[in-house]
């Protein structure tokens, strides 16, 4: 059952990110209305109910309005209540020194009638000037970086959530993960995951390989399309890219071995942290990718020695909060060259 969407709700929502990205200088009732693409007559008596509880304050000479007191008190309890979170929150920041990446805490936040997601419980920023006072972090430069804020979710579609899914002792629990990936779910998908997997448990960490070649063959395929003069050539390359996408598959984007001596353009490298159960409630992750386009180029050495790095942090924070790892983590020892 899906639910209903909220238009009031997304508009107070908006409201609390727009101030949220401006934590100094707060913004007018017509700067509020101009960003949100809304008139003051609608934004008014949502800013005065805030205002009035305690979520907004508004400047008596500037009349401009920014985060209240009582979202400082709300942001506390939220802490609290999640415990793996806060204790997250040293761990994550001491790894994004170290690696001097950007560094995720994602915690698994279902949203009712909805598919499990991947939700930011906490960014470490490598050593930097800040970007701003809103809890964000940008992965990149210029106009191609990525902007990441406390909040966001990451559906869990393969590759992602690899770390969810390779310990769990649900035997459905991976087909139902390789079904996210619909009508691109190849017809080997479990055979070519499974030796992926085995890899990640041994290792006691995943790494994500950038697909950007096999991005820029398809579109290239396009290209030639759209050329009337190209269209024989389009059809062969084509048949060429089926080949490949059966060969360069999630195999490929989750390998199983990392070869020291070899090269990666690493995405993401990620490890999890297990509760007391032993099921994954943390994904600690470390951002290698510098723009939307590309990974750079890491050699495998490199690679593991990032990978150890992160596994390390995440069973530091298992330990802090009591939690252990599983049986199937007994079953394959965390190995450095695999």
């Amino acid at each position: 059952m899906s639910s209903r969407p909220s238009p009031q709700t997304d508009r107070l929502l908006d409201l609390v990110d727009l101030l949220a990205a401006r934590p100094v200088d707060g913004a007018t009732l017509a700067e509020i209305a101009r960003a949100l693409g809304l008139s003051k007559t609608t934004i008014h008596p949502m800013v005065v109910t805030l205002a009035r509880r305690g979520w907004l304050l508004r400047h008596p000479e500037r009349h401009t309005y920014r985060l209240g007191p009582a979202l400082v008190a709300a942001g506390r309890a939220a802490g609290r209540s999640h415990a793996v979170i806060d204790a997250a929150r040293p761990v994550v920041h001491d790894l994004a020194a170290v690696t001097e990446l950007t560094c995720l805490a994602l915690v698994t936040g279902a949203i009712p009638g909805e598919r499990d997601e991947l939700l930011i419980g906490e960014i470490g920023q490598p050593p930097q000037p800040a970007l701003n006072g809103a809890g964000g972090a940008a992965v990149g430069t210029g106009a191609a970086y990525r902007y990441l804020r406390l909040g966001d979710r990451f559906p869990r579609q393969p590759p992602i959530g690899a770390v969810c899914v390779a310990w769990s002792d649900d035997p459905t629990a991976v087909e139902q993960w390789l079904d996210r990936l619909g009508p691109d779910r190849p017809r080997d998908a479990l055979a070519q995951i499974t030796p992926s997997l085995a890899g990640l448990r041994a290792r006691g960490w995943g790494v994500e390989v950038d697909r950007h070649l096999r991005e820029r063959l398809d579109l290239l395929a396009a290209e030639l399309g759209e050329d009337q003069r190209g269209a024989e050539h389009a059809a062969a390359l084509r048949r060429i890219l089926s080949e490949v996408h059966r060969m360069f598959g999630l195999a490929d984007a989750l390998p199983a071995t990392i070869e020291p001596g070899g090269t990666y353009r690493a995405t993401t490298v990620s490890a999890p942290v297990f509760d007391a159960r032993g099921d994954v409630v943390v994904v600690l992750a470390a951002i290698c990718a510098s723009d939307q386009h590309y990974a750079p180029v890491r050699t495998g050495a490199e690679v593991i020695d990032l990978g150890e790095r992160v596994r390390a942090a995440a069973e530091t924070l298992t330990a802090l909060t009591q939690g252990h790892p599983p049986a199937l983590w007994q079953d394959a020892k965390p190995s450095h060259n695999k």
